[in-house]
């Protein structure tokens, strides 16, 4: 039985954790998480591999006991068939801001964790921010360099900021590498 300990941690973390232990191969693992989001969120992933999950209430933590039995359901990309994600801001949503930037450094440290099932971020208007040195997610980025992901950011949103000799990740394109990535590319996501 693998037990993994991921009381007070902040999401995605615990959800991290569990899927790398399902990956591994653990057949029965058990759980602790603080509250109800993380419990929730656990139990969504598990449950979307195949692995059957219960829970149940401790004194000061939930308890998820989880099955896998190599019952994994990868998603798997198919040959050819390429997605690109679209970053045009250093946060995501719209209402507080430091809420964004928040929810973006957790988005990309959330994709470095997992085995990309993208090809390519763009960088464009003011999400270039997010390659340039002092950015909050350059060592997530640098992971999904290392697990072949292009990183491209849009050249003329660097010089609009003046930030192109500050690049720190991934390579400077231009629009037309761009449209070219869009219109070949079979899904764009954008976040």
């Amino acid at each position: 039985m693998e037990k993994i300990d991921a009381r007070g941690l902040a999401c995605p973390q615990p959800v991290i954790l569990t899927k790398k232990a399902i990956e591994a191969g653990a057949e029965q693992i058990e759980v602790l998480v603080s509250g109800d989001i993380a419990r929730d969120n656990v139990k969504r992933m598990a449950e979307k591999l195949g692995c059957p999950t219960s829970y149940e209430k401790k004194e000061d933590c939930w308890q998820l006991n989880i099955k896998s039995a190599g019952n994994i359901c990868k998603k798997v990309v198919e040959k050819g068939k390429s997605t690109a994600i679209f970053i045009n801001s250093n946060k995501i949503g719209k209402g507080s801001d430091e809420l964004g930037e928040v929810l973006m450094k957790a988005f990309f440290n959330t994709l470095s964790q997992s085995e990309p099932w993208f090809d390519k971020v763009i960088f464009m208007n003011g999400g270039v921010e997010l390659v340039v040195e002092g950015s909050p997610v350059l060592d997530a980025l640098r992971c999904l360099l290392d697990k072949g992901v292009q990183i491209l950011a849009c050249g003329t949103c660097l010089d609009y900021f003046g930030l192109k000799e500050k690049i720190a990740v991934g390579i400077i394109s231009n629009m037309y590498d761009i449209v070219d990535v869009f219109t070949e590319t079979d899904k764009v996501v954008t976040v």
